[in-house]
């Protein structure tokens, strides 16, 4: 008996049925929040969210990709990106649990990857608002504001630094973890311990660095940051990437990730040298109204992040990848599909910055477009040149961020080795992707 639909049921279940509406909170449509109090006070609660993506694309493919067993250079689909469910439960003032579920990367290459996936499960105690715990499969982690995960993308989708190490030492971002946060006034903080999954890579190789097969130690991380204007909601781990001028906010913050000998590579001599994870960085956001009765408002970003994975370290990686192979003898450095650097060895900067033009309408303040640029820059070590990839989009708000159609295009580069085998680039592909996002709340 196939037991994942059967957990999905019963998530739905629990999280429909008996579901009580309040008029003091509404959603971006203006219905009452999917939520069930338990006393008077509404102070303890269960509620029900989620969302999904839908992406349409076109996409110019690396050299050598093949789609089933033929050779394409461009390819056109269909795909899922993230479908979730969400039930939070908070049976006393000081104690909240969360469960999510669902498939990501739905696509014709994953006819297997339907099913209501696991995602998060994991239990906070609040002491106060200075002071809480949390344990069990979460998102919560440090480094920087992106990390965990997507909430109310000014782009299409997360930077594609944010979740370098996704499959290798993580499960969709997530890792067995526990964590303490807080906020102490404008301060806000988060420390994280994480079990991180074993990741399954190569043996090591001459002078450059491959995770390890050897047992995982534990990845910590923390990122902190401090709110100049309104402060932010520290009670689920993701951020948001715009406010649409609902809020006025200037956050500055910086985080770490380290892992002891999560790499190796081999020396000059052949030997095995263990290398240890080490990521910092420093951000900055800033969103606020321009003019609150027409709707502008402008929404900024800017990261600088320094990556030691040990020498030469180098990964480059496709989300929602449409290829299923690549003819090695026709393959770059970047591989299948719309595979690109998205980390490595180095130092990365990101920038993004957009905003909401006026209401179409004065009198349906629900119709607006928002467009968006970012560049991530990159120089790895492991790349003589280095990478630029770049993004520009516009997003039709037809309901503020709960529903929203996004059209964005983005350039990649495509390295190949010379005669002395240096890294350089070589040509740039595009990807066009049309999105559209819907939240249930």
């Amino acid at each position: 008996m196939n037991k994942k639909p059967l957990l999905a049921s019963l998530l739905l279940t629990v999280g429909l049925t008996g579901i009580h509406t309040s008029n003091a909170q509404t959603s971006d449509f203006g219905n009452p929040k999917l939520i069930h109090y338990l006393n008077k006070e509404h102070t303890r609660y269960v509620s029900f969210s989620g969302y999904a993506e839908l992406w349409a694309r076109y996409t110019q493919l690396n050299p050598g990709s093949l789609v089933n067993n033929e050779q394409v250079g461009s390819v056109s689909d269909l795909s899922l990106r993230r479908i979730r469910a969400k039930m939070t439960y908070k049976p006393t003032e000081n104690l909240y649990f969360v469960l999510q579920m669902g498939p990501t990367n739905v696509n014709v290459n994953s006819k297997n990857n339907t099913y209501m996936d696991l995602l998060d499960a994991y239990a906070e105690y609040s002491f106060s608002p200075k002071l809480a715990i949390g344990a069990g499969r979460s998102t919560w982690r440090g480094l920087s504001r992106f990390t965990t995960g997507p909430q109310a993308t000014l782009l299409y989708d997360l930077p594609l630094y944010a979740t370098s190490n996704t499959g290798i030492t993580d499960m969709t971002v997530r890792e067995m973890s526990a964590y303490i946060k807080g906020q102490l006034g404008r301060f806000d903080y988060r420390l994280v311990l994480a079990d991180p999954y074993t990741a399954t890579t190569a043996d090591p190789a001459l002078n450059v660095a491959k995770f390890s097969k050897n047992e995982a130690r534990k990845d910590v991380s923390g990122y902190f940051r401090y709110a100049f204007f309104d402060k932010e909601n520290n009670e689920t781990p993701f951020n948001a990437g715009t406010y649409v001028g609902k809020k006025k906010v200037l956050s500055v913050g910086g985080g770490f990730e380290y892992m002891h000998n999560a790499l190796w590579h081999l020396d000059a001599d052949k030997a095995i040298q263990n290398d240890d994870m080490k990521s910092v960085a420093l951000d900055v956001f800033y969103d606020a109204p321009v003019n609150k009765e027409k709707g502008t408002s402008i929404s900024a970003y800017a990261m600088a992040m320094h990556n030691d994975y040990g020498p030469n370290y180098i990964r480059f990686s496709g989300t929602n990848n449409p290829a299923t192979g690549i003819v090695a003898a026709n393959a770059s450095l970047n591989g299948s599909g719309n595979a690109l650097p998205t980390a490595g060895t180095g130092n990365t900067f990101y920038a993004q910055i957009g905003g909401t033009l006026p209401y179409f309408s004065r009198n349906n303040h629900n119709l607006q477009l928002q467009p968006a640029v970012s560049i991530q820059f990159a120089n790895y070590n492991a790349l003589k040149d280095n990478s630029a990839i770049y993004d520009a989009g516009i997003s039709l708000l037809f309901h503020g961020n709960s529903s929203r159609l996004t059209f964005d295009a983005q350039n990649r580069p495509i390295y190949n080795s010379n005669a002395v085998n240096e890294s350089l680039v070589t040509d740039h592909k595009w990807a066009f992707i049309l999105k559209y996002r819907i939240d249930f709340n």
